[in-house]
């Protein structure tokens, strides 16, 4: 299309929406007078929208409300214009009444998502995005892209029962997914669930050997088991040899050594991690073979630092509590 044409196209499209705003106003039949003169302001509003002009778009957007309160597009032209003008609060009232006027109309939550994002309140924009993939995942059941949006977004919320759902559903319609199926076993870790996790990981270990996220998941369920702990040994050696820099992998075999009683041998694996990953989980492990060790100090460092990166965790709170009670009454019982 020329630039002339475009022109063109633009005037005409202006003129229409001008005669139909004209229109609008002469449009007497009482019954319908204010929806007349309401759609007459939302026409003009959107021609001073392609012209740029922000302000006086929001001006007439503002009138249109008055005459037609319950239009709904009429909430989400003004909550888009006062997002532009940087009118935040006015915005997401705008935008919140159009939801409400229309819950099913997916761009408004959208809209909200993206100024709740924009002032860092992930809670609310959270919100706002599961309702706009909700009500995808039902337009496009087969859609992969969206099941994993959402599966991610639950992840991050902690919502895991609802993410397991998610993958869940990928996995039904793709059953040879090897990075799903990682996650599902993952993810039925968190939950309790450490039968289902072993099969599904077993599942995908036929399928992609080399998988370290697997093996070294694997390695970990069989070491906090207990159980199979050559097994989760060679699990976890074999994870290290494709991925030797991650510290979650060194992690797993320190907490395996110590399942094994070979304390030292933990400490040593426990240092590499360290020195890759700072992390609750790692340190806590670290405090447990300290303590093994005797350096009970060291321990107390480490389960402190711990709580410090992750305060809610009461076991590490009673181990904390625990050896300050029993240095305490060495002290006691030296005085």
């Amino acid at each position: 299309m020329t630039a002339h044409l475009k022109k063109c196209v633009f005037v005409m499209l202006l003129t229409g929406l001008i005669v139909f705003s004209r229109a609008a106003y002469a449009f007497v039949d009482e019954d319908r007078v204010s929806t007349s003169k309401g759609l007459a302001h939302y026409a003009m509003g959107q021609v001073y929208d392609l012209l740029g002009l922000s302000n006086r778009a929001a001006f007439e957007y503002e009138k249109a409300a008055q005459f037609d309160p319950s239009n709904y597009l009429v909430r989400l032209r003004l909550g888009t214009v006062y997002a532009r003008l940087n009118m935040v609060d006015k915005a997401e009232q705008e935008l919140q009444e159009s939801t409400r006027l229309n819950p099913e109309e997916v761009q408004s939550h959208y809209l909200l998502a993206l100024l709740y994002s924009n002032g860092s309140d992930y809670e609310k924009a959270a919100v706002e995005y599961e309702s706009v993939l909700n009500k995808y995942s039902k337009l496009d059941p087969k859609n992969i892209d969206i099941y994993t949006y959402l599966g991610q977004l639950y992840y991050s919320q902690k919502k895991f029962d609802q993410a397991i759902k998610q993958f869940e559903n990928i996995y039904t319609l793709e059953p040879d997914n090897v990075d799903v199926m990682y996650l599902l076993g993952s993810l039925y870790v968190e939950v309790g669930r450490e039968k289902e996790a072993v099969d599904i990981l077993k599942k995908a270990l036929v399928l992609s050997p080399e998988h370290d996220g697997c093996l070294n998941t694997l390695a970990y369920i069989f070491a906090e088991q207990g159980k199979d702990l050559d097994a989760a040994q060679k699990l976890s050696n074999k994870a290290l040899e494709i991925s030797p820099q991650s510290g979650a992998y060194w992690d797993t075999l320190g907490w395996i050594y110590f399942k094994k009683g070979m304390y030292k041998e933990s400490l040593e694996a426990l240092l590499k991690a360290d020195q890759r990953i700072k992390d609750p989980v790692l340190y806590d492990h670290m405090g447990d073979v300290y303590q093994k060790l005797n350096q009970h100090d060291k321990a107390l460092e480490f389960w402190k630092m711990s709580i410090a990166l992750d305060p809610d965790q009461k076991a590490v709170e009673d181990k904390i509590n625990e050896i300050k009670k029993s240095q305490s009454s060495v002290l006691t019982h030296h005085e």
